[in-house]
């Protein structure tokens, strides 16, 4: 059975939490996005994080027990959507890598502006309420590409840029020093941004984060540190004029290549990034500090 309610600006839905309700949602979310006037970006921003938690209900949910109800319920406010993901089943737990989020649920966190995980109403149940809205801060990609070639002639042999757009990061630039399969590869591949990785500090807390790989921990398989063997990876923030990130820059080392960066290097990007690194004079700069670093 499914329970619709729609009153123009908020649309509301409950359904059973079965597979086959995932693409149900899905298209009803992406037409409420489309039909509140969000972007095309925008709308698949949307599309793919509901379809993301509400895979995550049919999934964890009800685990031993008959499929419950999974309830979406999305809200326009001027250029915002709000979205909620409801359920009435075991509810979600905190979990070190991922602080208030739980089962999976980096990849929407990696697609709306705003991610909030909740235990629903009595305690029981969960509610992920995710926000979404368009962004005025879209540099373009040649004005981007400098960087790269600029993290790979003094700091790092592998870089790329993301800009965030419509709540989501998209690649628009990426070099790997030596190596043109490599480069065009990266260039293709979806930003990560799963709980616990620089790009995911970067881009939630707006500041610089730097990991460096323990030889211990086996990479994930066919993820970015193994394809392309980083031994460390900086993620720096360039911020917009309203001080949010409008783009991550990502800067890595390979095994045997360039060393991790020290704390003046470290220093010397974050207080570049504060700036117009899109600027020529402003990148001349920074040009001029790392040789002296």
């Amino acid at each position: 059975m499914v329970v619709a309610i729609s009153t123009g600006s908020d649309a509301a839905w409950s359904l059973p939490a079965v597979p086959s309700t995932v693409g149900e949602i899905r298209r009803r979310a992406a037409a409420f996005a489309a039909a509140a006037g969000a972007s095309a970006e925008m709308t698949d921003a949307v599309a793919l994080a509901v379809s993301e938690a509400v895979t995550n209900v049919v999934v964890h949910a009800y685990v031993g027990e008959e499929p419950g109800v999974v309830s979406v319920q999305c809200r326009s406010d001027g250029d915002r959507l709000i979205v909620e993901v409801i359920d009435e089943g075991a509810g979600v737990a905190a979990r070190e890598d991922s602080p208030g989020v739980g089962h999976g649920l980096a990849t929407v966190g990696a697609l709306a502006q705003g991610l909030e995980v909740t235990s629903g109403s009595g305690g029981s149940g969960t509610v992920v309420r995710m926000s979404f809205a368009p962004s005025t801060r879209r540099p373009t990609a040649p004005t981007l590409e400098p960087l790269c070639a600029l993290a790979l002639e003094y700091v790092a042999d592998v870089s790329c840029v993301d800009v965030v757009h419509g709540g989501v990061l998209r690649r628009a630039a990426a070099r790997v020093a030596g190596d043109r399969a490599l480069t065009g590869w990266l260039r293709a591949a979806v930003p990560p941004a799963k709980p616990g990785t620089a790009t995911w500090t970067a881009l939630r807390e707006g500041r610089a984060r730097l990991v460096v790989h323990d030889p211990t921990v086996p990479r994930s398989p066919g993820g970015t540190g193994e394809r392309l063997q980083l031994t460390w990876w900086l993620a720096v923030p360039l911020v917009g004029s309203d001080a949010a990130p409008a783009a991550l820059w990502g800067l890595g080392g390979r095994d045997g290549g360039r060393p991790v960066p020290s704390d003046a290097v470290v220093r010397t990007l974050v207080d570049a990034a504060g700036g117009d690194l899109a600027d020529d004079s402003q990148r001349a700069v920074l040009r001029a500090r790392l040789a002296l670093t």
